[in-house]
């Protein structure tokens, strides 16, 4: 079982609870999201040590030699969006992204999810040549950007997510091949403090959104996406307590977990969104993410 213990090393812990490995991620901090690629290498969200961005990378621990690859700089694929991007007051990195999670597609290509430009983003070539295949996002957002080429279309007109967490790729075999699922939580804040011009209000593309930390909804979104006709259509939605920021949704046995963090709770739901059960807890400023777990073939048969 491997987990974070700083912002710079990640233990893989046997299942006496011997700590059997350790992994420093040397000039990069880890943060929001790392996950297993296909040969069991750790691919992680990064932020360099000494950049003046943040938020922004995505690197490779080799599982054998520990050694560290930076494979993403989304500098690379987005300069032109980048230059458009300035420093908060105060601030002391520019986190012109917000990269929150990851999820792995095929072997090769991956779906991040961008907090700060309420956009989810895949990957091809993560490993030799990195590309961008697509974006979900509004194509008010990224007009004349250069970049709104890569946009899905929607099927209908239905609120996008807004600085969206835990962006999960589903693969489902009675699909047609070029379609699968994609499952979010959909915070519903609009919200970027590195284009402080942009004004979320007047964007078509958003409805019953909030730009503050003032009580609303979130939601968990499902999304069907066809790469073959480059389209994305909302196929469930679940209201849920409202969170701007962090928190999290698992589907797992035919029901949704959903972690409302900043309201410091989490539930499990049917799939027609019938409520089944709700936790409550207090004593800390949020709960991060929530997920369950049954532990089969590590500690139980």
């Amino acid at each position: 079982m491997y987990f974070s213990i700083s912002s710079t090393k990640i233990v893989g812990m046997e299942q006496t609870g011997y700590v059997s490995k350790i992994c420093d991620t040397g000039n990069y901090k880890l943060h929001h999201d790392y996950i297993f690629d296909s040969n069991n290498n750790i691919l992680v969200l990064a932020s360099e040590k000494e950049a003046k961005t943040s938020e922004d990378k995505i690197i490779m621990i080799e599982k054998d030699s520990g050694n560290i690859t930076e494979l993403v700089d989304l500098i690379d694929l987005l300069p032109d969006y980048y230059s458009t991007t300035s420093l908060p007051d105060g601030a002391e990195d520019l986190d012109w992204m917000h990269i929150n999670s990851l999820s792995l597609v095929d072997k090769t290509s991956l779906i991040i999810s961008s907090r700060e430009t309420s956009t989810i983003i895949k990957l091809d070539n993560t490993y030799s040549n990195p590309t961008i295949d697509y974006m979900i996002g509004s194509d008010n957002f990224w007009q004349e950007s250069g970049y709104d080429s890569l946009l899905l279309n929607k099927t209908s007109d239905f609120s996008m997510q807004a600085g969206q967490h835990s962006v999960t790729y589903v693969e489902d075999n009675s699909l047609p091949q070029g379609q699968y699922y994609l499952y979010l939580y959909n915070n519903n804040l609009a919200v970027s403090t590195t284009r402080p011009d942009y004004d979320w209000k007047s964007d078509s593309n958003y409805s019953n959104t909030y730009y503050n930390f003032k009580k609303g909804t979130s939601y968990y979104y499902k999304y069907l996406v066809d790469e073959n006709n480059r389209t994305v259509e909302l196929v469930s939605s679940i209201p849920v307590a409202y969170s701007g920021y962090v928190s999290s949704v698992q589907e797992l046995d035919g029901n949704v977990i959903i972690d409302s963090g900043i309201a410091m709770s989490w539930s499990e739901y049917s799939q027609d969104g019938t409520l089944l059960k709700t936790f409550k807890t207090t004593g800390g400023k949020f709960v991060y993410r929530v997920f369950k777990y049954d532990y089969l073939d590590y500690w139980f048969q």
